[in-house]
Parts: C-alpha cells; sequence; structure tokens
C-alpha cells in the first residue's frame, strides 16, 4: 500500500503573502504549531457536511475495557464517540487483524507495525449527492504523544492513510503547542459516494522509536456544487521565510478554486 503523500506547508510572513493570507480565500489556514486541540473546519455544521470521530479514552467498548488488559486481543470500538448529528451505524472503523492495539487507557498505542498487522479501516458516510457531480472533501485530524514521550526525540509516528478512489490525501504532519503529536489529511475526491473506506496505515520515523499512541481522531466531510473546501494546516518552517513573495503567492494561487 502506498504511504500518504507528506505534506510541510511553509508558513510565509512576508508583507506580501501576510496581506493574502488576511483575505477571505484562504481564511481557512491551520497552523499547527498555534493550537493544542484538532482544527474545526470552515464547514462544520454546515448542510451536506458529516462529523464524527473518538475523544481521549473511547477507543474500546469491549470486554477489557478496564484494566487489567485480559490476553484476548482487541477489537477496536467502531462505535464513534463523538456524533453530533447522530449517524446512523455502529462500524465507522473496523479491525480485521486479532492484534491487540488498544491500552488500559483506551487509547490506541500500537508499534507502527502492529497498526500494520492491524487491519484497521474508517468507514466514513457523508451527506452529498451522489453521482459525479459535485466535489467531496474529506478531512481527517488526530492527536498523540510524540517520540520524547517514549524515551526518544521529537520525531513523530502516527496514523497514516491509504488512497480513497485512487486519490492520496495531502498529509501534514508536526508537533502542536501542547507538544503533541498532530496530523491532518485531506482528500478532495470528484463527484459523491454515499460512503467511503479508506485504509488506516502506520507512518514511522526512526527519532521516534516505532511507537504509535494516539488519543483523538475526527473525521469531517463536506458535498459541494461549487468547490472543494479551502480549509489546509501548515507547519511553520524558520527557513521558509528566506523564499520569495512570488513562491508564496503561487502556493496560494494553486489552493483557489
Amino acid at each position: 500500500m502506498k504511504s500518504p503523500r507528506r505534506t510541510c506547508r511553509p508558513l510565509f510572513l512576508l508583507p506580501a503573502l501576510a496581506a493574502i493570507l488576511a483575505s477571505s480565500s484562504v481564511s481557512a489556514a491551520f497552523i499547527m504549531t498555534d493550537s493544542g486541540t484538532v482544527f474545526t473546519p470552515s464547514f462544520r455544521g454546515e448542510s451536506s457536511t458529516t462529523y464524527f470521530g473518538w475523544s481521549a479514552g473511547t477507543w474500546d467498548g469491549n470486554a477489557d475495557s478496564t484494566p487489567p488488559e485480559p490476553t484476548i486481543p482487541d477489537i477496536v470500538n467502531g462505535t464513534p464517540s463523538i456524533n453530533p448529528g447522530a449517524l446512523a451505524g455502529t462500524s465507522f472503523l473496523t479491525q480485521s487483524g486479532t492484534n491487540d492495539v488498544v491500552s488500559s487507557t483506551n487509547n490506541i498505542y500500537s508499534s507502527v507495525a502492529g497498526i500494520n498487522a492491524a487491519g484497521l479501516q474508517l468507514h466514513i458516510p457523508t451527506a452529498g449527492v451522489v453521482g459525479s457531480s459535485g466535489y467531496t472533501t474529506i478531512i481527517i485530524q488526530g492527536l498523540g504523544l510524540n517520540g520524547a514521550g517514549f524515551g526518544g526525540t521529537s520525531g513523530l509516528d502516527a496514523f497514516g492513510f491509504g488512497a480513497i478512489n485512487g486519490i492520496l490525501p495531502e498529509y501534514v504532519l508536526g508537533t502542536n503547542a501542547d507538544v503533541e503529536g498532530q496530523w491532518w489529511a485531506k482528500w478532495e475526491i470528484p463527484g459523491n459516494a454515499a460512503s467511503y473506506t479508506v485504509d488506516i496505515v502506520g507512518v514511522s520515523n526512526s527519532a521516534a522509536l516505532g511507537v504509535l499512541s494516539v488519543t483523538e481522531l475526527h473525521v469531517d466531510t463536506l458535498f459541494s456544487n461549487s468547490g472543494y473546501a479551502p480549509d489546509f494546516a501548515v507547519v511553520p518552517e524558520p527557513s521558509a521565510l528566506l523564499l520569495s513573495a512570488f513562491a508564496g503567492l503561487g502556493l496560494i494561487a494553486r489552493r483557489r478554486r
């Protein structure tokens, strides 16, 4: 399986681009180092959207939900703890493997290899008009401990995601204001299906010791007849200050629809 396309969007602070960042066309830019929580997409709660996910301590609704953990493997709880729109169903997250990937605190805790062996899949309902017309945006975000939490460096291990209808996500991975690992994955898919399925994979960074801990995961979708959601995430880079304003203008222009 192809790994998600890693993107590290530079943050340009030159005056010419600063004015553009203030405009409505790029008002949905999220700076990962400015927050200690997942972001709220600009479209959440509007018509033709869905939203669900798991908060800390809600990943396992089965026999080993309280410590100490028994020897049986986990089947990850497929019923989301975050579901304000009362989306129907109990299998939003499925696990085909039998290995234990949930800790006694009911969060994901595994090696990267363990995640890849677990056969985890997200099943994502939408609220669009099914067919080849229109535009579907899917955004998946999450939080977890970074490598320093396990005696490593600030390198990160995280959830990654496969392709949806052959389309790989734009993927941003960084450390947030609370020194947690945080990631953002966004798909732009032509047309609409009632539901999409995506594989969850482990993204490894050798400095992070190959240990993956996930506390939160949030999924948002939008269907629109006019274009994709403008939201995107960035991780600031000091080296970006050396780039020209024209490079920044080109980057923003590519985001416009």
